[in-house]
């Protein structure tokens, strides 16, 4: 019988790396999250990614690299195309997933726990300013 190695907590840069390279493949998987990323926001992956490195450094590590306002870019996709609640929902349950399947440990939930924080402030200020869509279960 085979022993499971268990998985190993997010501790360095090359975690954060992993983490965020495995959920963007997934999002850009996932076609309501990927139709906003790639064909509404138009994200040149190749500078998004060193961006969203630096920005999980710097809210799991406290590293000072992530410059920016991490809301703007949210707003402006809510003015061109219609952001609802299922792609938080989305979001938050393929970044959940994808540090489960890589990591364990108290960074690890630490982490989720964070995501969850931002999915829900930038959904409160999207609906806050008027511009989260309605649910599609609703209409």
């Amino acid at each position: 019988m085979p022993m499971n190695t268990p998985k190993p907590d997010i501790s360095a840069p090359e975690d954060i790396r992993r983490f965020v390279d495995a959920f963007y493949e997934r999002v850009r998987q996932d076609d309501p999250l990927r139709y906003l990323f790639d064909e509404v926001a138009g994200l040149d992956w190749p500078s998004h990614l060193p961006r969203m490195y630096d920005f999980w450094n710097a809210l799991v590590f406290g590293t000072g690299e992530y410059k920016g306002n991490p809301m703007q870019p949210h707003l402006n996709l809510a003015r061109l195309a219609p952001v609802r609640p299922e792609h938080f929902q989305r979001w938050l349950r393929l970044f959940e997933a994808t540090i489960d399947a890589h990591f364990a440990g108290e960074v690890a939930d630490q982490t989720k726990m964070r995501a969850r924080s931002i999915a829900t402030v930038i959904e409160s200020k999207l609906f806050q300013t008027g511009l989260l869509a309605d649910s599609l279960e609703s209409a």
